[in-house]
């Protein structure tokens, strides 16, 4: 048995797009409004995280806060991540990064909880 070590990942993937917004925690006593915040893509989610494509380079280990719109862009969902990898985007001018999630609010993250369980994928019966 061969084992693919490759796809660590612990949670299951739903592709889904959408556009959030990023903000790229700095480092040191910088004031908030230094930090850059850019409009990105999600391309799949899932409970722990997401892959994301983003117009400028985002350095594996940054700290992030992530604004998702809920409700017709009515109000956001506040989650708070960490860029694992970054890659530049094939075939397009920007980069693919990988977000883990980390602690936000307990609301939040239950809410964002939810949403990727509904957007996964039903087992039919008989199928597993």
């Amino acid at each position: 048995m061969t084992f693919d070590y490759t796809d660590r990942r612990q949670h299951e993937r739903i592709e889904v797009v959408q556009a959030i917004f990023i903000e790229v925690v700095g480092r040191g006593n910088r004031k908030e409004s230094e930090n850059s915040i850019m409009r990105c893509e999600t391309v799949d989610i899932s409970v722990g995280g997401l892959k994301v494509f983003v117009p400028e380079e985002i350095a594996a280990g940054a700290r992030l806060n992530l604004a998702v719109p809920m409700d017709n862009w009515k109000e956001n969902l506040e989650l708070q991540g960490q860029a694992k990898w970054s890659r530049p985007a094939d075939g397009r001018e920007g980069f693919w990064v990988g977000l883990e999630l980390m602690d936000a609010s307990r609301e939040d993250m239950e809410r964002w909880c939810q949403i990727a369980h509904s957007l996964a994928p039903r087992v039919r019966a008989g199928e597993a």
